[in-house]
């Protein structure tokens, strides 16, 4: 009579004898080829265009097609499997990514070659429609109105009048830094304005007083 011990270890090796066919092989590669190159295409659409990155979206498809052959190999041969577990534990990626959401077309990539390579094509495919729907709809919602960085170079003369100024502008503002070196005047104040254009146009009509706004993002606005 066999232990139970002996029941585990049989079951778990006739889950790696049957092998992988050539039938869906071709099946499972076809299919990540073609919800890889839907995904080169959403990303391409719905990508900030700021950060496009053609080598990038071109990896998206030859990463989902990667996984997917892995995911094939894993399941054909045991021993083979626990090979390319020890292999794929030692690679180590190093480039920076610049935009958060690229990270989530990486993961979208890398769930597709999964997905498709343990033959869940109907899986990977509505996955896919959820969350091109899911990043579609969100994209439309209005991000809140960051606060402005307001730079200010002067005398210090100028300082009664820049914080009037901003009282009658902005709706909250906070001195972030306020530097006096002899007659030149350096504040960096963060603010929250509706229409930054208003507030230069009159600080700029002073005389010496030289300012500019930012976002956080570096753009400047005026």
């Amino acid at each position: 009579m066999n232990s139970f011990q002996d029941i585990i270890k049989k079951s778990f090796l006739e889950s790696f004898s049957g092998g992988i066919t050539g039938q869906v092989v071709l099946l499972s590669v076809s299919v990540t080829v073609v919800l890889a190159l839907y995904l080169y295409l959403v990303y391409r659409l719905l990508g900030r265009k700021t950060f496009y990155n053609m080598n990038f979206n071109l990896s998206l498809v030859g990463m989902a097609v990667v996984t997917a052959a892995i995911v094939l190999a894993i399941q054909s041969n045991l021993v083979l499997s626990l090979g390319m577990v020890g292999a794929l534990s030692i690679v180590r990626y190093r480039s920076a990514v610049k935009d958060p959401l690229d990270l989530f077309f990486l993961f979208w990539s890398v769930a597709i070659g999964i997905m498709c390579g343990a033959q869940q094509y109907v899986l990977a495919a509505a996955v896919s429609l959820v969350l091109t729907i899911l990043l579609y709809g969100l994209s439309y919602i209005p991000a809140m109105r960051a606060p402005y960085v307001l730079v200010v170079n002067g005398h210090p003369d100028d300082l009664t009048a820049v914080k009037e100024c901003l009282k009658k502008h902005s709706r909250r503002y906070g001195i972030k830094s306020n530097h006096i070196s002899g007659d030149k005047l350096r504040m960096v104040i963060e603010i929250k304005v509706k229409n930054p254009d208003e507030l230069l146009v009159e600080l700029s009509g002073r005389k010496g007083l030289a300012v500019s706004v930012l976002t956080y993002e570096g753009d400047v606005v005026g």
